[in-house]
């Protein structure tokens, strides 16, 4: 599996007689928390200067040991940085070299906010994350360190990174032609693509800083102060445009809404039963203003209610037009039963003359 360094206690920084000390508690574990890495790993501790992206003020070395559920550390900085702005990046040199390659990492690293090396200073509960796309941009996204799984990133995120790149190479693979086609018609004209379930909204900035096109990020209101802090950060391709709005579900679209859009994206939105019911009808109202509208369901397979969206889908009359599956990154452990992947279904719905009663 994609395994993720995060902080269980943000950095605190305390002033010594010759050093600043900056102390901090991490893990290495799964994208929802619920187990950690059963392999030794050296990470590195990185103090960054805030302002200055590549320069490492000091740098130490720490060892995860298998199977830990935490790892508390200290890095010692010189004196004569106090006062500095810096941030805390947890990383590892496999992960280094991926981003280098444009390869997504198997070990996705974190960045703290920014902090003062003074005495008695933690950072917030807020972290970054940095991942190089296709066409070199970075694609910086703010994530909780909190228990909520809804405002992190998830592993089927990250294989909607990989479709992307490889829907907008030069030798698509069977699966996402149609996809394919439609980012290639994003030279001449700006797509309209909306996100449900958006979350930290990875997918659909990853989406906008890739192609021209006018996104919209949609979820509910808990996620929208994270999702304005990533729009901020986002790398939007010239012309396009990246807005949020809160979208429930459960409530009936805005008959004032009439947006029509080219592509919908649902990114790890299938696994509660109860709340696949409201979006399915949110997804067959969306499509009945726009018929052609493509729909690109992507998500890693992790409980048997994930069938109900499929069968619920097929019930409001959505045909499945491609459906591809995309390898994630992992590192082979006895943990892993299945290579990991993430799964995904291009939708239209039928038209009214395709169906039979």
């Amino acid at each position: 599996m994609v395994q993720y360094i995060r902080f269980l206690r943000t950095p605190r920084s305390d002033v010594g007689k010759k050093t600043v000390d900056i102390s901090a508690v991490v893990a290495v574990t799964t994208d929802l928390g619920d187990a950690f890495f059963g392999e030794d790993v050296e990470l590195l501790a990185n103090v960054v200067e805030a302002n200055h992206p590549n320069g490492i003020l000091c740098s130490q070395a720490i060892q995860w040991q298998a199977s830990s559920r935490a790892l508390k550390f200290a890095v010692h900085c010189p004196g004569k940085y106090i006062s500095r702005p810096v941030r805390l990046h947890v990383t590892t040199k496999e992960t280094e070299t991926a981003s280098q390659s444009l390869e997504i990492p198997k070990i996705l690293d974190v960045w703290s906010c920014v902090f003062l090396l003074s005495n008695k200073q933690r950072t917030d509960p807020i972290v970054e994350r940095r991942i190089v796309l296709s066409n070199r941009s970075v694609v910086r996204m703010w994530e909780e360190t909190g228990d909520s799984i809804a405002r992190h990133i998830w592993d089927a995120s990250l294989g909607f990174l990989a479709y992307f790149a490889q829907a907008l190479s030069t030798s698509p693979v069977d699966g996402m032609s149609m996809l394919a086609a439609l980012f290639k018609s994003s030279k001449v004209r700006r797509l309209r693509v909306l996100e449900l379930g958006a979350g930290c909204g990875i997918v659909g900035i990853a989406l906008a800083q890739l192609v021209k096109c006018d996104l919209l990020l949609t979820d509910l209101e808990d996620a929208q102060e994270i999702l304005a802090s990533n729009i901020r950060c986002a790398a939007p391709m010239a012309g396009s445009t990246v807005r949020s709005e809160v979208l429930d579900w459960a409530s009936s679209l805005d008959d004032s809404s009439n947006a029509n859009y080219d592509l919908i994206l649902v990114s790890d939105c299938i696994y509660n039963p109860d709340s696949s019911l409201h979006l399915v009808e949110t997804l067959r109202q969306l499509a009945a203003r726009t018929p052609e509208t493509l729909i690109l369901v992507g998500f890693k397979r992790r409980h048997t209610e994930d069938d109900l969206f499929f069968a619920r889908m097929r019930k409001a009359n959505f045909d499945t037009v491609e459906t591809l599956t995309i390898p994630l990154p992992y590192i082979d452990t006895d943990q892993d039963v299945d290579k990991p992947a993430a799964e995904f279904f291009t939708y239209k719905i039928r038209c009214a003359s395709q169906n039979h009663n």
